[in-house]
């Protein structure tokens, strides 16, 4: 009788226990924030990926130049761009400063990626390459 007393306690007070775990309004919107999340990382990757062209492109053609003039860092820049299809900037964007004995090549733009209906993403690049 006692062994069928503390059973029954103990399934009552098993029973005072809170469920734990994610509810279907939890689970939808945990969801949700995910999907906007994926959404706009999705958007974003390409434009990144083009950006690290133009940097990689940049370094290649101060590097390469015998002579870092701004008409043959353009001019490299210009072939390095086409055999790598970027059409974010052109060579005509790129710019050219000289302090002393180094030569620095920047180019600047933006990106404006549509996300859904009126919203948008503005992001800024920044390439630069010294020598």
């Amino acid at each position: 009788m006692t062994k069928g007393i503390l059973m029954a306690v103990g399934k009552a007070q098993g029973s005072r226990h809170q469920q734990r775990g994610l509810s279907l309004i939890g689970f939808l919107f945990v969801a949700a924030v995910v999907l906007v999340v994926a959404l706009i990382a999705f958007r974003m990757v390409p434009a990144y990926i083009e950006w690290y062209t133009v940097q990689k492109a940049l370094d290649a053609a101060v590097k390469d130049t015998n002579d870092p003039t701004l008409t043959n860092i353009r001019r490299s820049m210009e072939r390095k761009l086409n055999a790598d299809y970027a059409d974010a900037v052109s060579a005509r964007d790129v710019e050219v400063t000289r302090q002393g004995n180094t030569i620095t090549a920047s180019v600047s733009w933006q990106k404006k990626l549509p996300l859904v209906s009126n919203v948008s993403l503005l992001l800024d690049f920044d390439a630069s390459a010294s020598r």
